[in-house]
């Protein structure tokens, strides 16, 4: 063991677990802890009112609406990373939605056929948006804002007269009724679980040999098994009813994609540094231009796959599947779960967390009988009050010569 090794667990270990945690909100470092925080207070307070909030019906619906919410946020939380803001991405997913519907229900075009076109469509739109912030240098706020008005009137168009169209005998709503078995789900659940396990022992071993900061062994045991009960009593849960949805688990695969690229890969790397700082990330070698043409074409993809999984939820594909709201819950949803609004700080897990709370307060909401006018207020205040989580974070970094 080295000399640095030796102090660091010394230190870890004297410093104990709350002093810990006083230092690391001190220099904004909360990370995730915030908005779990908001989770078990929400949870307690709307069973408390209403005994039905974590009965087995609820939790399938609410982890089926979270999953297209969180997949849309997704798409959001890349834009932010890179510190910009894409206003166009709901409305992309309903002109992608609504081509899916046009041609298989009306055209004859084969499922698999009509989905590869509308995740194509995503990608070509969001390089072209890219391309004119990236290169011609127009503001995302503008192009993307040009985009969600142009979106809404191609959606119209390709719709022609016939602006409702009924998705409930297509392969979008077959993908989005779809529940795994209760032994496939289990399996899932202790894949996850392991694969978080070896991940963060993994890490906690090479930081240690290394001679870094590194997690004591009980916080990182505690950590596993708050993760395994999680699962298992969501899993035990929903399995007394449907099961685990489709959409949920696409969505879950997906985010663990995004969180392994941005934190594994040197492309991931380069996001979080563009976002950080254009001009010393231009000097570092990193091809900026590329990095926000990607990130929008990623997230243009992201959008296509939320319209077909809310077609597959709601069975429709019409002018009325997406409205502002969507865009506004999911930009809420990333910026709640923790994903900076200044750029260069957040993770995948963030729009999930996000998207967890904003649905969670919806529905726990609906159950006690309160309108959607009290549901928008409610998720207000919560996304103000992430935002100034966020700025005292980025406060507390600068006072330690990290932001």
């Amino acid at each position: 063991m080295t000399r640095n090794s030796f102090i660091t667990d010394e230190r870890i270990s004297s410093e104990g677990f709350l002093a810990t945690f006083v230092r690391r909100v001190k220099e904004g470092q909360l990370g995730s802890f915030p908005v779990i925080l908001a989770l078990i207070v929400i949870v307690v307070v709307f069973q408390s009112a209403n005994s039905k909030f974590i009965s087995p019906a609820n939790l399938v619906n609410l982890s089926t609406q979270v999953a297209f919410l969180a997949i849309l946020a997704l798409g959001i939380n890349l834009i932010l990373l890179l510190g910009e803001i894409d206003l166009s991405l709901a409305q992309l997913g309903g002109l992608s939605a609504s081509l899916l519907g046009v041609l298989v229900v009306r055209q004859g075009v084969p499922p698999l056929i009509a989905l590869v076109i509308m995740l194509v469509l995503g990608l070509v739109v969001g390089a072209i948006q890219g391309w004119f912030f990236a290169v011609v240098g127009i503001p995302a706020f503008v192009v993307t804002l040009a985009g969600l008005l142009a979106f809404t009137g191609l959606t119209l168009t390709t719709l022609g007269v016939q602006k409702n169209l009924s998705m409930s005998d297509t392969f979008a709503f077959d993908f989005a009724s779809f529940y795994f078995p209760a032994i496939w789900a289990y399996v899932f659940g202790a894949v996850a679980v392991v694969g978080f396990g070896t991940g963060i022992i993994y890490s906690k071993l090479r930081r240690h040999n290394e001679g870094l900061d590194s997690p004591s062994w009980t916080s990182v045991i505690v950590r596993i098994v708050l993760l395994a009960a999680i699962v298992f009593g969501f899993l035990i849960l929903v399995n007394q009813d449907f099961g685990l949805a489709m959409p949920f688990f696409l969505m879950i695969v997906i985010a663990i994609g995004i969180d392994l690229v941005l934190r594994k890969t040197k492309y991931g790397r380069s996001i979080y540094a563009v976002g950080g700082k254009v001009e010393a990330a231009r000097r570092a070698g990193i091809r900026v231009t590329w990095v926000r043409i990607s990130v929008f074409m990623a997230a243009g993809v992201l959008a296509a796959l939320f319209g077909f999984i809310k077609t597959g939820v709601t069975t429709n594909a019409g002018s009325t599947l997406v409205s502002t709201q969507d865009l506004l819950n999911a930009i809420a949803a990333a910026v709640i779960g923790g994903t900076s609004l200044f750029g260069g700080r957040g993770t995948a897990w963030a729009a999930v967390l996000g998207a967890l709370v904003v649905g969670a307060i919806n529905n726990g909401l609906y159950l006690i009988g309160f309108n959607s006018d009290a549901q928008q207020i409610i998720t207000a205040l919560v996304l103000l009050t992430a935002v100034v989580i966020d700025a005292l974070s980025r406060r507390g970094q600068r006072y330690v010569g990290r932001g």
